[in-house]
């Protein structure tokens, strides 16, 4: 089986979207009309590194505390949406970023209390009145690996992300939840300039160059953010939970198990031309996809990960290993990693006869959510793993060595990898933050 190495970001794209928040505000109503552009044909993936984000510093006036809140007391991390700006601080590192006291070492959670790491963070620091400083047995901090740090909380949805998008050619940062929002982010000014009610629960969001992808119940909608245009794609039945793009088509798994396929056209009348569904492949909602080199891996609630050569669209074969549901497919090197609700990371190679098989298995104390991986300040692969607690492990690959970790309040279900080092993450509860990990770049 041949793969492909992943791509990475590139840089040095100059933003700004005349129009875009006029064509975001009506595409649930709207119907498609010409012209399009085709958007996913091959070609690098620029985009811009003079985001607010990637040098702005998540810090209170009182280090890294939580901001005290007059009002009542309570520390609040500050929130950037209407009315709110990102902390103009400079970083005080210009290699590795911001360092908190908690980040003393390059491998676990920072300083040790008798021994041991810091494995959580403290919840009287999340509220602002911790007293114990450093001798508390619980971290004062949202992470812990050098050169990583959160840089902006952006608070707007009231229920689980299901997606975030910074496509090429925009300075938006799109993001979708379960509340039936897509609220569009400003990334000059790090504020939110328009809520969309999508009137439908949305269960996916994807970006792939110039087009935006928003899976609904029975619905895809796909707008180009260069010409503002919106399309609405056929054929769909059931909700859709997944999407990709690879080779020129759009790949969207829907609740029912199936998989539709569209083409990407050089029509300007229309951009996309529905060309099939791949039907009884999986008994159960397909949950995630990934590419690796002309292979497509879909995973679904029925615990199984389905094999896809892209050039004939048929299943090559079908992977059994996971007990749970398979909730993120991640592709390294030559080498397939899936994370399931029963609790394991799984990595798989191919073999003499060019079947995959399991060689390592991580077992974790919770169920695993979702994976990402990127290169780190020394260009070293990492994998970002979340967990139901809410806290993301990082690791290093291929050891699987667990190199230090990143916290939510609620399970992390959304990671986006964006350019120059930065990380977008989605929680349960809405949260939407924003990392930033010096000199990082997608896996």
């Amino acid at each position: 089986m041949d793969y492909k190495a992943p791509r990475k970001y590139s840089h040095g794209r100059n933003f700004g979207v005349a129009r875009q928040q006029d064509f975001a505000a009506d595409i649930v109503t709207r119907r498609p009309y010409a012209p399009y552009d085709n958007g996913m044909k091959k070609g690098p993936n620029k985009l811009s590194r003079n985001l607010v984000w990637t040098s702005k510093e998540y810090k209170s006036p009182e280090g890294n505390r939580p901001r005290q809140n007059a009002a009542n007391g309570s520390a609040k991390p500050q929130v950037i949406g209407t009315g709110h700006r990102v902390s103009n601080q400079p970083r005080k590192n210009a290699v590795y970023g911001p360092r908190s006291s908690s980040l003393s070492d390059t491998r676990g959670c920072g300083p040790r209390l008798n021994g041991s790491p810091k494995k959580s963070v403290c919840n009287f620091w999340k509220d602002g009145n911790c007293k114990k400083g450093e001798k508390c047995q619980f971290l004062h901090s949202w992470s812990c690996f050098p050169g990583l740090a959160m840089v902006a909380a952006l608070e707007g949805h009231k229920n689980d992300i299901k997606g975030i998008a910074l496509p090429q050619g925009s300075d938006k940062l799109f993001s979708v939840s379960g509340d039936g929002t897509l609220l569009i982010w400003d990334c000059n000014s790090g504020q939110c300039v328009r809520s969309i009610n999508l009137q439908a629960e949305a269960g996916s969001l994807i970006s792939e160059g110039p087009w935006v992808f928003l899976g609904l119940p029975n619905a895809v909608k796909a707008f180009n953010v260069q010409n503002s245009k919106d399309v609405h794609l056929e054929g769909v039945v059931g909700q859709v939970h997944a999407m990709t793009a690879a080779n020129g088509m759009l790949f969207a798994g829907t609740s029912s198990g199936s998989i539709l396929v569209w083409k990407a056209t050089d029509s300007e009348s229309d951009p996309f031309k529905y060309l099939t569904s791949l039907e009884g492949h999986h008994s159960g909602e397909v949950t995630c996809f990934v590419v690796g080199g002309e292979v497509l891996y879909s995973g679904s609630v029925d615990k199984t990960i389905k094999v896809w050569d892209l050039n004939t669209l048929q299943c090559r074969m079908t992977l059994k290993q996971h007990i749970g549901t398979v909730t993120s497919l991640l592709c390294w090197d030559k080498c397939l990693i899936s994370s399931s609700l029963d609790g394991t990371i799984k990595l798989w190679a191919c073999s003499e006869n060019e079947s995959l098989k399991v060689v390592q298995t991580r077992k974790q104390e919770l169920s695993v959510h979702t994976l990402c991986g990127m290169h780190d300040a020394e260009a070293k692969p990492i994998m970002f793993c979340s967990y139901q607690n809410g806290a993301v492990g990082i690791f290093d690959l291929p050891s699987f060595e667990e190199r230090g970790k990143m916290f939510s309040t609620q399970t992390i279900c959304t990671l986006t990898i964006g350019p120059g080092g930065l990380l977008f993450s989605g929680d349960k509860s809405g949260n939407l933050r924003v990392w930033s990990l010096a000199s990082g770049t997608k896996v």
